[in-house]
């Protein structure tokens, strides 16, 4: 019988403090026989690297600009890591550089570390998801105690009376804010819409300096998404295109149906016409993905990052 996952946390307070406990969760992973996967910026790769001394060398290191790039990415990655050996346990350490996410990749991060409560629930996987407490701000501190069951302090696990029921976070995040008022906005009706929206996009996007890499991208979750709103909701069907803060947004909007599950698009389908597969796609493309409903509407608003 697999045990079922772990997901805890690490609140370290200086360089010494989080090699020793994130190097300690490794080294025991090891000695049981796991796996090991360290996802991290490069300068605590090479602190573990350092602290491993001949152990790193049955650790994977992938840095998180590779696998938060975008952040949705690292699921990917971590079920990736996770099929190559079935029947094997993972010891998993996520940490990425918080401090230079923008405010709507925050609120997404959020979204995503109460996700993995569910979604990787009866996964053989330990995830440790370290967090800078000497340095990073409260706000963000938060979302490691009220994202983890547990707490990892003094080389053990404590359990953590700040735990909150990752279903009701994810509720609370799906509230989508209606668009400005100086949107600009198309209704799209049918199918062949969707490639005038395409052009849209593309032209906006290249007035505004986008790098076209980055454009292609959007295009495309733009694409998956109002698709899937054609299919799946009610008309009138809309996309408002707006700046808010440091983003650019593409702002997908139906008349709606059914209420939208909180874990649409959070883990890939089998296959690509499974229904939840466009929005799955899209969180792998942009920066950040807000997926929501209210009385009369559905929402998917996809987030890109402006030129700084």
């Amino acid at each position: 019988m697999t045990m079922p996952a772990t997901h805890t946390s690490l609140l370290y307070e200086s360089e010494g403090h989080y090699a020793s406990e994130a190097g300690g969760f490794i080294r025991d992973g090891l000695e049981q026989g796991h796996r090991a996967l360290v996802m991290a910026p490069p300068s605590r790769l090479e602190l573990l690297h350092s602290e491993l001394g001949g152990d790193a060398g049955g650790v994977t290191f992938v840095e998180d600009d590779v696998a938060y790039a975008p952040q949705w990415k690292v699921y990917r990655v971590l079920l990736e890591f996770a099929a190559a050996a079935p029947g094997v346990r993972s010891c998993v350490i996520a940490e990425q550089a918080l401090a230079r996410r923008s405010p709507a990749e925050l609120v997404d991060y959020r979204r995503l570390e109460s996700a993995i409560n569910v979604v990787f629930a009866e996964q053989a996987v330990d995830l440790l998801c370290p967090y800078d407490a000497g340095r990073l701000p409260s706000d963000l501190l938060d979302i490691a105690r009220h994202s983890h069951n547990g707490m990892r302090v003094g080389g053990g696990v404590s359990p953590n009376p700040t735990f909150a029921d990752p279903m009701a976070v994810l509720v609370d995040l799906s509230d989508v804010a209606p668009p400005p008022t100086d949107a600009t906005t198309l209704e799209c009706s049918s199918q062949s819409d969707v490639a005038v929206t395409r052009r849209a996009v593309r032209a906006r996007g290249a007035r505004l300096g986008l790098d076209p890499d980055l454009v292609d991208d959007l295009e495309l979750a733009v694409s998956e998404v109002l698709t899937n709103a054609l299919l799946h909701g009610s008309p009138p069907t809309l996309v408002h295109l707006y700046e808010e803060a440091d983003m650019w947004v593409c702002h997908v909007q139906d008349g709606g149906g059914l209420p939208v599950d909180p874990l649409a698009g959070v883990v890939p389908p089998t296959e690509p016409s499974d229904h939840g597969y466009g929005l799955w796609l899209a969180r792998q493309l942009v920066a950040a993905v807000d997926v929501g409903s209210d009385l009369t509407s559905t929402h998917v608003r996809l987030h890109v990052r402006m030129p700084g």
